[in-house]
């Protein structure tokens, strides 16, 4: 009966030695941030951010010199034209705020259409590393979704070269 046990206690190990899962993990943040190709992203981005900031600008000063006209002449101009210029003031502010909130979409869009491709590409690279070399899992260090590591292998290196980089 003992030999049973051993023998079945025995197999069972070989059999989980056998099918032991390899686990891994890498830094994408560091391997997007060591990118070349990140660097005609933030010229893009910079760029665009610069002629939406510009138009925006533009409005502000714009908005300005209509309210200070508005201040310095409001006690002279006639009921009419004083109504018509605080309507021309509160449209040209409420262009000025629905102008900043599309610039600010549309620029998170760019960004987001922009860094798509990177990820992507990190992602095919990953798993590619993951079937070429047998792991179970890969981690990525840092999103902080994995709280123990124990040691795991770091498969920066290899999706870096992957990658070319």
């Amino acid at each position: 009966m003992k030999n049973i046990i051993l023998i079945s206690c025995l197999l069972a190990g070989l059999s989980f030695g056998a099918n032991a899962q390899k686990f891994g993990h890498l830094d994408v943040q560091s391997l997007i941030m060591n990118m070349s190709v990140l660097a005609d992203i933030e010229v893009k981005l910079q760029t665009a951010a610069q002629e939406y900031q510009a138009h925006i600008q533009s409005m502000e000063i714009d908005l300005k010199t209509k309210y200070t006209e508005y201040q310095a002449k409001a006690a002279t101009w006639p009921p009419a034209i004083l109504e018509q210029k605080e309507r021309e003031i509160q449209a040209l502010d409420q262009g000025l705020q629905e102008f900043t909130q599309t610039a600010q979409a549309e620029l998170s869009q760019l960004e987001q259409s922009l860094f798509n491709p990177l990820v992507v590409s990190v992602q095919g690279a990953v798993n590619s590393v993951g079937e070429e070399h047998s792991f179970t899992y890969i981690f990525d260090s840092s999103t902080g979704a994995t709280v123990y590591t124990g040691g795991g292998t770091d498969v920066t290196d290899l999706v870096r070269t992957k990658l070319g980089l």
